[in-house]
């Protein structure tokens, strides 16, 4: 096994495993764009982040900080 290349950041002090976040969303599951902020804050709707589909996971390793 070998740390994912896709994860957000590192779990541990050495960098051997990722930490299974979205890269993209920060394991938010939210749509990191300010044009779909200010539209959820008109609206009130949530868009949610287009890498892991809203789970906050890292879509490479499966939130497992591994590949």
């Amino acid at each position: 096994m070998a740390k994912c290349p896709d994860c957000y950041s590192t779990s541990d002090l050495v960098g051997l495993f990722g930490d299974g976040k979205c890269s993209v969303c920060h394991g938010s599951g939210k749509n990191p764009s300010v044009l779909d902020e200010m539209a959820e804050g008109l609206t009130g709707v949530e868009t949610e982040c287009y890498n892991c589909v809203g789970s906050g996971e890292c879509p490479t390793c499966r939130g497992s900080g591994e590949v």
